[in-house]
């Protein structure tokens, strides 16, 4: 086979198109740069082709996925006959070379807005853009996605069974959006240090960084409920370095958009910015390199494997980190510096105070992410667990919060000093102090965690009175800022009442007996078999102290790609706190009371024959309907032999479209009773629940499962819905004061 006959040529031939218009684009920006107006145009044109281009060759992965084409290696590799048809066009960004093709799509299309947007800057700004897609362009020409097969297998490999998850099919994209963003700030950056122009750069970029903060906001939210409603550890952050990957480059956009901020209305931290700015890009970078290259695969368990790619991703830090290295070093004492005469209680030192615990988290993160690397070369290599971070983050959320509750009452010079602090703060002091006195009432007597929930509380209520007043007199979408910081405090409760004061208790279920559980009553009733929409997964009755009750299923199954035993908690989410059940373990028993059946078949337990002459379909004139209308019911024919009288038995088994089955035991004559406890389909076979029969003994299942209560742990999903909203209008805000400075600067000539 050839090189060209490997590949599939649509795909392949578009990608190859990409790479020349991208290297066009990246002439005509070059050569406008040097003074050619007139190449200009044949750049615009030549990143629109680029863009098509891109487009197309995703458009065309896509369809191969769609289409089943196992003639591709990437569509044998993350798909298969069995996957629903969203999961299986989620198999685009389930493997390395997918995530690096929607990070280009990404990013190609996102280049379109951002050239008109670039304003004067665009030949410089596109020029640093265009260099950052070629950088994927070329991973993919090397690492091609259209590769094909020798031979077309029947069937793929099939996707992940922990990627199966609607929250994943959505989650990744938005995430390499947030990537392909970043690049954004860091271009205009660039282009301000290449152009000696440090005044404006800030107003145009500020949209895109708030863009960038969002979506990457909104991915690693989605990430972290992901993780919570689906993994079974109980958590929604690991601390893994793939999480945290993402989570840098996050907290440096945070820290970026308040310095861009402080710059735009102070004129002040342009040096900082311009370094801030290059931080976020060169942090994805960073994590791409650890998550992709393989260095990490004995610390994650979810990093990519190494595809001979280290090479090219060390490449492609070093160029753009010296890049910035070298026009930052070059041009950093032309960059104009304002002195800082702030006093101390001032909203401007806040907001330095503010962004300085940011990088000092951010700094930390990557550091304890970077531990497998940094000690790569010794005896014994080791990564940090969940505790370094922790311990080292939770002063700095306490930083946080105690500066948010105050940036409300500050201004840019005088603020009244303490007294006049406490004089505008006092009804937020007192709904603090009433939410502290009720943490004390409830449980929390730890002074640390009470100082917490002060503060916090305290930044909540005070940016909320903010935020109102700046409606009414401004309207919505001047509370933005105010609004996100009510997030935060919100999401630091959260945070500390869900992980500090969650209570966990393992316990085993022998199937049929309740079993007390602090204020619940538990009783595993059976195993449910693997249906066409749910893995496999216990049926669990939950009693609740009021005695109201409902059925938890807790899926224990095997992953089919892997031969591990995974896990997916029931959550069951109430007004203050979720109830979290996660299964550890399944022992089914052994043989007595549960026998299998093949039609035809017989088995003789203790003197008693079994044999299953066949399904009665007919089971709906037993009070089932058609699978449309409702619930449908198959009966099990069986023969009953005993002390040489033989009797028929019909149980009944029902199940619903979305995959919920019920069964009713059937009482035989001797008051014994028998259940048609679960139907292998593909085998034709089934499972009968035998009791009462004193012949028949055996050892019950048992069910090992993990119960935690997790209080308030909404607070952590309604502070990232805030700080999400806060976001969006400042975004709208910011964007319409660079169009303005735009209308300015166009009339200024």
């Amino acid at each position: 086979m050839t090189y060209l006959s490997s590949l599939y040529l649509p795909g392949a031939l578009a990608l190859w198109c990409a790479c020349a218009f991208a290297f066009a684009a990246l002439y005509g920006y070059a050569a406008a740069l040097g003074g050619d107006e007139a190449s200009r145009r044949f750049a615009r044109t030549s990143y629109r082709f680029f863009a098509i281009s891109i487009v197309l060759a995703s458009a065309v992965l896509l369809v191969c996925l769609y289409l089943r084409d196992y003639r591709i290696e990437y569509v044998y590799q993350y798909s298969g006959n069995e996957l629903p048809t969203h999961f299986q066009l989620a198999a685009f960004w389930a493997g390395q070379k997918g995530s690096f093709l929607i990070w280009l799509l990404w990013g190609s299309l996102l280049g379109l807005p951002l050239a008109r947007a670039a304003g004067r800057d665009e030949a410089p700004v596109m020029g640093t853009f265009v260099l950052t897609q070629i950088a994927l362009l070329l991973i993919l020409v090397r690492e091609n996605p259209f590769v094909m097969l020798p031979q077309t297998p029947a069937d793929g490999v099939g996707l992940n069974p922990l990627l199966q998850d609607n929250w994943m099919v959505i989650h990744p994209p938005i995430m390499f959006i947030g990537y392909a963003a970043s690049a954004i700030p860091f271009a205009f950056a660039m282009a301000a240090l290449w152009r000696r122009d440090y005044e404006g750069w800030a107003v145009r970029a500020f949209p895109w960084a708030l863009f960038g903060f969002l979506v990457l906001g909104v991915a690693i939210l989605m990430g972290g409920y992901w993780a919570y409603k689906t993994l079974g550890w109980g958590g929604y952050w690991g601390w893994d370095p793939v999480e945290n990957a993402s989570l840098i480059p996050w907290i440096f956009g945070t820290a970026l958009i308040h310095g861009l901020y402080l710059e735009r209305t102070r004129g002040r931290y342009r040096r900082a910015n311009v370094v801030l700015a290059s931080l976020v890009y060169l942090s994805v970078l960073y994590g791409t390199f650890l998550t992709r290259s393989g260095v990490l695969a004995d610390f994650s368990v979810h990093s990519f494997v190494d595809l001979g790619i280290s090479g090219w991703l060390i490449a492609l830090m070093v160029f753009f980190v010296g890049m910035a290295v070298w026009l930052i070093a070059t041009r950093f004492r032309e960059i104009p510096a304002v002195p800082n005469e702030d006093p101390f209680l001032s909203r401007g030192s806040f907001l330095v105070l503010g962004s300085i615990a940011l990088l000092t988290s951010a700094v930390v993160v990557t550091f304890g992410t970077s531990a497998p690397l940094l000690t790569r070369f010794l005896e014994n290599p080791g990564q940090v667990g969940p505790e370094f971070y922790n311990r080292v983050n939770t002063p700095i959320a306490l930083l946080i919060a105690f500066l948010l509750s105050l940036i409300p009452y500050l201004t840019w010079r005088e603020s009244g000093g303490v007294a006049g602090i406490l004089r505008q703060a006092r009804l937020p002091l007192a709904v603090a102090a009433v939410v502290t006195i009720v943490a004390v009432v409830v449980a929390v007597h730890d002074p640390f965690h009470l100082l917490f929930i002060f503060l916090a509380s305290l930044a909540v209520a005070g940016n909320l009175a903010t935020a109102v007043a700046l409606i009414r007199r401004g309207g919505l979408k001047t509370a933005g800022g105010y609004l996100t910081h009510v997030g935060v405090g919100v999401i630091l409760i959260g945070f500390l009442a869900s992980s500090a004061y969650d209570t966990s208790e393992k316990v085993t279920l022998e199937r049929g007996v309740p079993k007390a559980v602090g204020d619940l009553t538990l009783t595993f009733h059976r195993y449910v078999p693997r249906t066409a929409d749910e893995k496999e997964r216990m049926e669990v009755e939950v009693v609740r102290a009021d005695g109201s009750r409902y059925m938890a299923y807790p899926k224990l199954f095997l992953n089919d790609r892997t031969q591990q035993m995974m896990a997916n908690p029931h959550v069951k989410t109430m007004p203050l706190q979720d109830l979290y059940i996660s299964p550890l373990e399944y022992n089914p028993g052994e043989p007595g009371g549960r026998i299998t059946l093949a039609k035809d078949q017989s088995v003789e337990r203790g003197g008693v024959g079994f044999r299953f002459l066949g399904f009665d379909l007919q089971g709906a004139d037993h009070g089932a309907m058609n699978a449309s209308a409702g619930p449908m019911t198959v009966g099990a024919v069986l023969e009953i032999t005993r002390g040489g009288q033989t009797t028929r038995a019909m149980p009944l088994f029902s199940f619903s479209p979305d995959g919920r089955s019920e069964f009713q035991p059937l009482t035989l004559p001797d008051g014994a009773t028998i259940a048609l406890s679960g139907i292998d389909a593909e085998r034709g076979a089934i499972e009968i629940a035998v009791d009462g029969l004193a012949e028949l003994k055996g050892t019950p299942a048992h069910l090992s499962l993990d119960v935690t209560h997790k209080p308030l742990i909404q607070l952590v999903w309604i502070g990232l819905y805030l700080i999400f909203a806060g976001g969006v209008l400042a975004a709208i805000n910011r964007y319409r004061q660079a169009l303005r400075f735009d209308r300015a600067d166009v009339a200024a000539g």
